[in-house]
């Protein structure tokens, strides 16, 4: 009897120690942030072979934390296994309100203060990673809708704050209206991967037509401007602008890192 109840604790402990080094990969930390005045709240999630090894990783930066992270993060750790993708640590960060939102990742024309973000991201949250987890300065950023225009406007603005760039389903009419006449600087160590989709659930077939033209005059654009070497790639996504998060994240994460799909699907031009 005594040695059941000693097996069974035995079992219990193992049982509770496992799930604490599982709970371990994924965290959540808060920032009180000089740049926004307020306290922010970030999520982490490390390779699963991170207590086991003493690689450095890089890092992908996923916005819309709060409900796109765990998304993103199921499918990353899927890669890890069925793609072989080398372990990434992730960094979601999250929204503090819908209001706040629109002020964090939109251009002061459409109502925004982004560039305070911008430097939140650049000068509080990289560099608290940076020192506590072992983490090196090859960065994607992952923004989709509002996320996407912010990823883009990062480009254009602070290019070396990351090296990958994933813009799934944004409003280019946003980005559009910011770019310069022409870019001035050398992009040949960045990526960007952009998609439209179907549409807005709620919104006629007009603004779905007015996004997709707006993507391709941004298509145009790094044409006109390809001295600048920028890795650039595409694609339309049939499905609606919400479902896009899900073909986009997983498409433009393998395309990004050099994953591709197949050869017929997705292709550098």
């Amino acid at each position: 009897m005594n040695y059941t109840r000693r097996s069974f604790t035995v079992i219990l402990f193992l049982i509770f120690s496992f799930h604490m080094f599982s709970q371990s990969l994924d965290t959540t930390i808060h920032i009180e942030s000089k740049n926004l005045g307020e306290m922010r709240s970030i999520r982490i999630g490390l390779p699963k072979d991170y207590y086991e090894s003493d690689k450095i990783y890089s890092a992908i930066y996923v916005l819309d934390a709060e409900y796109k992270y765990q998304i993103c993060r199921s499918m990353h750790q899927f890669f890890e296994i069925s793609t072989r993708i080398p372990g990434t640590i992730m960094i979601g960060i999250e929204n503090s309100s819908k209001e706040n939102r629109n002020r964090d990742l939109l251009p002061s024309n459409f109502g925004g203060s982004d560039s305070l973000f911008r430097a939140y991201i650049a000068t509080e949250v990289i560099p608290y990673i940076e020192s506590h987890y072992r983490v090196n300065d090859d960065r994607t950023i992952f923004g989709h809708s509002h996320g996407g225009v912010f990823a883009v406007n990062t480009l254009i603005q602070r290019r070396e704050m990351f090296k990958r760039y994933i813009a799934a389903d944004a409003s280019f009419q946003i980005i559009n209206s910011n770019l310069p006449d022409s870019l001035v600087f050398d992009l040949s160590d960045k990526s960007l991967y952009t998609c439209s989709s179907d549409g807005l659930y709620g919104f006629g077939e007009e603004i779905s037509s007015d996004m997709l033209t707006n993507n391709m005059i941004f298509q145009n654009y790094t044409v006109q401007n390809r001295h600048t070497d920028l890795r650039f790639f595409s694609e339309h996504i049939q499905d609606d602008h919400s479902h896009s998060l899900l073909t986009a994240f997983h498409r433009g994460y393998r395309w990004i890192m050099d994953w591709p799909i197949s050869k017929e699907t997705i292709r550098d031009d």
